[in-house]
C-alpha cells in the first residue's frame, strides 16, 4: 500500500488536507502544515503571512514596521 506523506512536515496522512492550485495537487495532514507550506513569508522576520500582508517595491512583509525595518537595511550610506 502506497503511504502519503505531508508535503510540510512528512507524516503519514490520516486525514488529509488537499488543496488543488492552479491544476496542481498539494497535500497536508493538517491545516498548520498546508499554511505553513502555502503561505508567504515576511521578506524581514520570515513570519508566516496570512493576511494581506504589506507589499512594498515588490517584496511581501507582515507590517508595516518591517517593510521600514527592510528599507533601512538596504540604504547604502
Amino acid at each position: 500500500m502506497d503511504e502519503t506523506r505531508c508535503l510540510n512536515c512528512g507524516e503519514n496522512i490520516e486525514k488529509d488536507y488537499i488543496l488543488f492550485i492552479n491544476g496542481t495537487e498539494y497535500t497536508f495532514d493538517s491545516f498548520e502544515c498546508a499554511v505553513n507550506f502555502m503561505a508567504p513569508r515576511c521578506t524581514n522576520c520570515n513570519s508566516v503571512i496570512m493576511g494581506q500582508g504589506v507589499h512594498f517595491e515588490g517584496e511581501i512583509y507582515c507590517t508595516d514596521d518591517c517593510a521600514g525595518a527592510e528599507t533601512y537595511k538596504t540604504v547604502v550610506p
